[in-house]
């Protein structure tokens, strides 16, 4: 049966014909023909979050993808609990963004980048790395970049946005008290981490820094089932796999990363 906690991916890869229910759904999920923004988008987002990226009623959407593999029981109504209609996009804007200076917001559209059936994270991750803390990233796009939210706010970054038409504004902003909080967390965590690599007594080495995307990620998961309580995987990277993080929690591995020079990241995986 398919739930709303399911990775899109996960769904694609076990019932490949719920592609036709998807792009039928709403226009966004056109881009999944696209096999490349298929690898990249269609894991990091879970069908939940899909629904409200196409715009659609998460409910309806879950009965025909169940209808469509045979999966849909008499009590799917009692099973699903309608959600509830969330907050519209676009009230309580904070009022430091209604009077920001235009100066001060950095715009990014990466529509252009998504129509040539690329994926853009690596260009927003550039992007983000020269925002000032008195600045404010404005990223626009043709959907609603759920995934991201994550990304940036472990980076400290809180966000608001707006839709007008078919256009999503995203705008990516720092506030000093939460970005000092997750400062001391990252630096507790890397200390605690610290301590456990001294005990692992077999370590896996694999070099992905020149292989294209998707394929670092996939190269780690093909390797993973390699990696018990006492084994390290350590892997060289190009750059620090952000969405990779999630989805090791997911599987009940823990990363981090350390840069050791520009575009050369090792990054150190461990079992629970």
């Amino acid at each position: 049966m398919i739930t709303k906690e399911m990775r899109v991916s996960h769904v694609l890869q076990q019932y490949p014909d719920t592609l036709e229910i998807f792009i039928k759904a709403s226009p966004h999920f056109s881009k999944l023909k696209n096999k490349i923004l298929r690898k990249a988008l269609a894991g990091r987002v879970t069908v939940e979050q899909a629904a409200k990226i196409g715009g659609v009623d998460l409910y309806n959407f879950l009965f025909e993808l169940n209808k469509a593999i045979n999966q849909l029981p008499d009590n799917f109504e009692k099973m699903m609990n309608r959600p509830k209609q969330e907050e519209e996009l676009g009230t309580n804007k904070p009022e430091f963004l209604i009077n920001a200076e235009r100066g001060k917001i950095k715009e990014l559209d990466v529509r252009p980048i998504i129509d040539e059936g690329k994926d853009p994270l690596s260009t927003i991750m550039n992007f983000v790395k020269n925002i000032a803390d008195d600045e404010i990233f404005l990223l626009i796009n043709s959907f609603e970049p759920l995934p991201l939210y994550t990304v940036l706010g472990n980076k400290g970054f809180e966000h608001f946005t707006e839709k007008v038409d078919n256009t999503f504004k995203v705008y990516f902003y720092k506030t000093g008290k939460e970005h000092g909080i997750k400062e001391d967390k990252a630096n507790q965590i890397d200390d605690t981490f610290a301590i456990n690599l001294s005990g692992y007594e077999n370590v896996i080495e694999i070099n992905v820094r020149e292989l294209p995307p998707p394929e670092p990620m996939m190269k780690v998961f093909e390797t993973l089932p390699r990696v018990d309580e006492n084994t390290l995987l350590l892997v060289h990277h190009h750059r620090e796999p952000l969405m990779l993080y999630p989805k090791l929690e997911e599987r009940g591995y823990r990363a981090q990363s350390n840069k050791i020079e520009e575009n050369y990241y090792k990054v150190f995986i461990v079992k629970k």
